[in-house]
């Protein structure tokens, strides 16, 4: 049977990053499985904060990705670490969105919203019922709590407001799923009337058809491809990238993308006389996986939260099908949990730059024993992270749904 998607979401190509990533791979399964699909989204603008040139003519534009319809709305793009800022630049697109979806879409069968922003759960509800279409609200990062562990919102109004948004979206949606088990799990215990899904990140298993295998060079490189923003626990790494430079251990990290702490990040390269860390700029998804082939082993780096130990980020399971070992910076938690499963890498613990330099050094010192955690880390990714049995099992939930909804109808008729 076929379903009408609206994929309502702030971040979709040409930018690349994790929900770009996701939500585009999404579309193309919905629509190559005969659904019909339309993205509502915002005007591209990162990394530079500046929409690209050809987006910058009136209030729309409209495009196709094969049978995929996208329509990409203004918005007031911003990097400004202002909090006056920020929320103009989300409220530009919440309400951008609500006013060209109201007059661009049609009747649909389900709304996805991909949060964060929490706000654009408001124009999803509003559309929602515009196009009678049931809301499904799928949540990558726990907000308003992700903010608070990362110190940008303290107790107040303003954070009673949020988790009282956050609450209404849950509760005016069919469905809400989440990236990970902790985010899972959350939802589940403070809202257990809600109906929730477990949607993993994960990889287009033809996009890595051959393993990596690295190793090419005299120095062992350490690839990063991110945001080079505060979750990254960055500063730490280059603290663990100059006990490795006072060691003579030949190690570099190379870190590509870009990102508000970018600046100060090169500064302190500098300040530190750092000759193993490299900043390879904003590249293209293409260029990433072009340059993995150059890297030993990839970055996965998160700061030391306690809401950080139920992340799974995106680029560590694309290190996995790449068949690099992973160096993993973050809490003990999922991630690590999942690392340690498929013995597909080395975990130091976030925040300790000696535990780092520890493990970059264990694997330079022992290059086969890389490859093979790399081998192994690619044969788990490729066994339970495929992208398209990830969307078997999203479309199966809703076809469950729509069959329980029906027979519900037919016995009260």
């Amino acid at each position: 049977m076929s379903l009408r998607f609206v994929i309502l979401t702030q971040y979709y190509p040409p930018e690349t990053g994790a929900p770009q990533n996701r939500l585009s791979d999404l579309a193309g399964r919905l629509a190559a499985a005969g659904h019909e699909v339309t993205v509502l989204t915002a005007k591209p603008n990162y990394p530079r904060a500046e929409i690209h040139p050809e987006f910058r003519r009136g209030l729309w534009k409209e495009r196709r990705e094969g049978t995929v319809r996208v329509v990409h709305c203004w918005l007031y793009p911003s990097k400004s670490k202002r909090l006056v800022l920020r929320l103009l630049n989300y409220f530009s697109f919440v309400l951008s969105s609500a006013a060209i979806g109201a007059l661009k879409l049609r009747r649909a069968d389900y709304l996805i919203v991909e949060s964060p922003p929490l706000f654009l759960g408001m124009t999803g509800w509003l559309l929602s019922r515009l196009e009678r279409a049931s809301m499904i609200f799928n949540v990558s990062d726990l907000y308003p709590e992700t903010a608070v562990a990362l110190g940008y919102l303290r107790e107040g109004r303003m954070l009673n407001a949020l988790f009282a948004l956050e609450r209404w979206c849950y509760r005016q949606s069919v469905l809400v799923t989440g990236q990970t088990e902790g985010i899972v799990d959350s939802i589940r215990r403070r809202f257990p009337e809600v109906p929730v899904h477990l949607w993993t990140n994960g990889i287009d298993v033809a996009q890595f058809a051959r393993s990596v295998h690295g190793g090419r060079g005299d120095r062992f490189t350490i690839g990063y491809a991110g945001i080079l923003g505060h979750a990254q626990a960055l500063f730490s790494v280059l603290e663990g990238a100059a006990l490795l430079h006072e060691r003579g251990i030949h190690a570099t990290f190379h870190l590509y993308g870009d990102g508000p702490l970018r600046e100060e990040l090169e500064q302190k390269v500098r300040a530190l006389g750092l000759d193993n860390v490299v900043f390879a700029g904003h590249r293209t998804r293409a260029e990433i996986l072009s340059a993995m082939e150059d890297w030993d082993a990839g970055l996965v780096p998160l700061v030391d939260t306690p809401l950080m130990a139920g992340a799974l980020p995106s680029k560590m399971f694309e290190v996995m099908a790449a068949g690099l070992p992973v160096v993993l910076f973050t809490p003990e938690g999922e991630a690590s949990r999942l690392v340690a499963r498929a013995g597909g890498g080395v975990h130091a613990a976030a925040g300790d730059p000696e535990a780092l330099a520890a493990a970059v050094e264990r694997l330079a010192a022992d290059r086969e024993a890389a490859r093979e955690m790399g081998q192994s880390a690619r044969t788990h990714a490729m066994a339970h992270y495929d992208r398209g049995r990830i969307a078997d099992s999203f479309l199966n939930r809703l076809e469950g749904m729509r069959n329980s909804d029906s027979g519900v109808r037919k016995e009260r008729a």
